[in-house]
Order: structure tokens, then sequence, then C-alpha cells
């Protein structure tokens, strides 16, 4: 549902809505419903304990998150990623990661939200091996348990895609052609080579960072980026 409103190059969107980045925040939030069922549903109250816990972490991440995108809309004036998109230009000072000092932090802030919304290291708690042995997905095999991971490593490339229609200057590319076709080709591989640039940066991350407990978790959410946002 996410990927609906991603625009992959100028002609390659499924639906360019005029609230697109309002819906992919929308739809987004609700992983938190079926994190929470899958841990109730399961019968074991470690999966429960560790279905609420991802659902504390990932309601608590949206709120900064969302803090990031709104200076984004309010330089643009629009809510579709298309229209964001072509508010920036083809150069790296075009882009709105480096219009000002606050919109590079408002980048920032937006990242480390939303990895801690995809539950990825170093806030990957709800799936915490040594302490609640996967968490949510304790009692679920094979391709149930696919299902999840397929899901978090979809929600990596969105991010990534969103990061770079917002911040990066999405699809543009120079106009060296008059062939559509060559054109949105084009801007289809520099749009997935600037989403990739952030799940590369993701991975590089998990490779990196010690995970963090649940305490410092939230205090870096409620006590710094909540209030950095705004």
């Amino acid at each position: 549902a996410t990927f609906v409103v991603v625009p992959f190059s100028s002609s390659l969107i499924i639906a360019d809505m005029n609230v697109g980045i309002l819906y992919l925040t929308a739809v987004t939030a609700l992983t938190v419903v079926g994190v929470l069922m899958a841990g109730w549903s399961s019968n074991n109250k470690w999966s429960l304990l560790g279905g609420i816990r991802s659902a504390a972490q990932v309601i608590s991440y949206e709120i900064p998150a969302g803090f990031a995108i709104i200076p984004i809309v309010l330089l643009t004036g629009t809510l579709s990623m298309q229209e964001i998109i072509r508010a920036q230009g083809v150069y790296p000072w075009d882009w709105f990661i480096f219009y000002s000092p606050f919109t590079f932090v408002a980048a920032l802030i937006f990242y480390v939200s939303a990895l801690a919304e995809a539950n990825r290291t170093p806030f990957d708690i709800p799936e915490a091996e040594s302490e609640l042995v996967a968490g949510f997905a304790t009692e679920y095999s094979g391709m149930r348990f696919a299902l999840f991971f397929l899901a978090e490593w979809g929600t990596l490339y969105v991010i990534g895609a969103v990061m770079a229609s917002l911040f990066l200057g999405g699809w543009q590319v120079p106009a060296w052609t008059d062939n559509l076709v060559l054109l949105n080709l084009s801007q289809f591989v520099l749009f997935f080579i600037k989403s990739f640039f952030w799940a590369f940066l993701a991975m590089w991350i998990r490779a990196t960072l010690p995970r963090v407990r649940v305490d410092q978790l939230m205090s870096l959410c409620w006590k710094y980026l909540v209030p950095i946002g705004f």
C-alpha cells in the first residue's frame, strides 16, 4: 500500500495523490495493528510483551517523523510526492536537505525516526533475540515468519524512497533526451540509487552500532527528537 504513492520517475507512479505523503505516513502507522495482533494471537505472554513494546516504539517515533516532514510541506505548499520532487532541482544545491540548516536537521530526524519505526538496528528491540527470542514473531515459522521480515525490508526501501523524494530531489535528472522512455528509465535508475543509498546506510548502521535499551530508546524520542523536531 505504501508503494502506491512512491514516485519512481516523472511518469512511473501508481497514484499521484494530492495527499501523498500524508497517506504514506497513515499507512505505515497501520503496522502497529499487525504487530500487536501477531503478539496477542500467539497466546504467548513474551510475544505479547514484544508486540506491546513494538507498538509503543512505532507510535512514539511517528511524532518526530511527522515533525520532520512538516518543513518540506511548508516549503512546497503541497502534500503530493511528485510536486515535492518538482519543487527541487537536479543538482545537490537545489535539494531540500541543503536548503537550510533546519531542513538538514529535519532529514536526520526523519531518518532516525524511520529506522526506529521500521524496527531496524539500533532500535530493533521488538525482535531482540537475546532478551525476547524474536519478540512478537516468536511463535511464527516458515512463510508467516518470512512475511514479517519481508515487510521490514520492504519498509527499508520505502524509507529510502521517502528520503530521496523529500530531501534529495527524487528522480530529477538533466533533460538529456527528448525520448520519454529513455528519460523515465534514467529517472528510475537515479531514484533507485538514491533510495538504495539510505537502505545501504541502514545496513551499515546495523553492522556498526549495538542495540540500545528500551528506556534509552524512548528517552531519545521524547527528550531529544521531539523537542528538536519542534
